[in-house]
C-alpha cells in the first residue's frame, strides 16, 4: 500500500519528463520509421542505392538502435527513481498531511455521518 509520505513525493501527471524520457520517444520513432523502410525495400526496386545500404546494413541498424531504446528506457527509469528516493529521504520525517490522505479522512467521516444518520434513534413514549 502507497502511503501519503510516498504519495508527496512521486511526480504527479503535470510533471516535465527528464531529458532521458524525452529522448526515448525520438529514438523510438527513428526505430519506427526504420521498420517501416525495412518493410518498404521488400515492395521497391532492389536496385535503387538506399534499398541496397538497407538490405546491407538493416539488421544492425535496427539491433543498434532496439539496444538503444531499451538503455534510454532502463537508464530513464533508473535515474527516476533514484531521484525520487532522494526527494523521500530529504523530506522531514514527519511530512505534511497529503491531499490523498485528507480526502480519505473527509470520506471516512462522511461514512460515519451516513452510518449514524441511518441508526434508529429509540423514541420518546
Amino acid at each position: 500500500m502507497i502511503s501519503s509520505f510516498q504519495v508527496d513525493a512521486m511526480r504527479g501527471p503535470g510533471s516535465k519528463p527528464s531529458l532521458l524520457f524525452q529522448l526515448v520517444v525520438p529514438a523510438t520513432a527513428i526505430f519506427a520509421v526504420t521498420v517501416l523502410s525495412m518493410i518498404a525495400i521488400i515492395f521497391s526496386d532492389p536496385r535503387a542505392p538506399v534499398a541496397q545500404w538497407l538490405d546491407k546494413h538493416g539488421n544492425t541498424l535496427l539491433a543498434a538502435e532496439f539496444v538503444l531504446v531499451i538503455a534510454l528506457s532502463l537508464l530513464a527509469m533508473t535515474v527516476d527513481r533514484i531521484q525520487i528516493l532522494r526527494q523521500m529521504r530529504s523530506l522531514t520525517s514527519d511530512p505534511p498531511e497529503s491531499a490523498v490522505a485528507q480526502a480519505a479522512n473527509e470520506a471516512s467521516n462522511d461514512h460515519k455521518k451516513i452510518a449514524e444518520a441511518q441508526t434508529p434513534s429509540p423514541q420518546r413514549r
